[in-house]
């Protein structure tokens, strides 16, 4: 008597609440950056990339993030939601190049003379946001351009190689975007790959990041000196500050942060 009972009551709910009782949880961004999380914490390990066992792996959360990726449609987004998108669309299909044609040793292979012809961040073959994009639209015309620039970006975007700052092991998230940018420009600029000091020449060696885009640390802090010892902390932020240091850049490692 009482399953019957249930079964009336059920059948006298309103139509449209059975309905949404009935239909699965929407996947959106929540979801998208969970899934992100998911593999990050799967297949990274101190920024370098398993990209054999993810590639063998396939996992299912993967492929859906890559899908709402393709079909998410931000325009109208918060800034700070929309510089997270575009920095962890950047990442994601950096991977997603990678696994395409791995294994490789690095994205330099991709293309011609060294990538400087349709090489691996040229090429239109990244589905975000309803285009078909490439990885220099997405950093150049997308993020390092306003109403999203924020030089910081510099050191979240990971082009897959050593000498790039590492893969943060979370999503960057709106909410918490300031202090994950922060902690990136602090980690990676007192690495290895950020900067070195050679006191006997009195030298401060830097990423050659600062080389490439002088321009935007200039715009933000007057000069790279005073951009990178923002961020450089003891002798190296010391060094950076004494114009009788001299500045010279390191050489980028291009091979592919890969955790073999």
């Amino acid at each position: 008597m009482r399953h019957v009972l249930v079964l009336l009551a059920l059948l006298l709910l309103p139509v449209p609440l059975l309905a949404q009782r009935a239909e699965p949880p929407s996947y959106g961004i929540s979801r998208a950056w969970d899934d992100y999380a998911s593999v990050l914490d799967r297949y990274v390990d101190d920024g370098r990339v398993d990209y054999g066992r993810w590639k063998a792996e396939r996992p299912s959360a993967w492929a859906r993030l890559l899908a709402w990726l393709e079909a998410a449609d931000p325009a109208a987004w918060p800034i700070d939601r929309r510089r997270a998108f575009w920095i962890n669309a950047y990442n994601i299909r950096v991977i997603a190049g990678v696994l395409e044609r791995y294994p490789i040793e690095s994205v330099r292979e991709v293309g011609l003379l060294g990538g400087r012809i349709r090489g691996f961040f040229s090429r239109e073959e990244h589905p975000v946001a309803g285009e078909e994009r490439t990885l220099d639209e997405i950093e150049k015309e997308i993020l390092l351009e306003p109403p999203l620039f924020d030089p910081r970006i510099h050191w979240a975007l990971v082009c897959a190689s050593k000498g790039c700052p590492e893969l943060r092991p979370e999503p960057y998230r709106a909410g918490k975007l300031d202090m994950q940018l922060d902690f990136q420009a602090r980690t990676y600029l007192n690495g290895p790959a950020g900067h070195r000091l050679d006191r006997g020449r009195r030298t401060l060696h830097l990423t050659r990041i600062f080389d490439w885009y002088d321009d935007d640390f200039e715009d933000a802090a007057g000069s790279v000196r005073e951009y990178a010892a923002r961020y450089l902390t003891g002798a190296a932020a010391k060094a950076a500050r004494d114009p009788d240091w001299e500045i010279e850049y390191l050489e980028y490692d291009w091979s592919l942060n890969d955790r073999r």
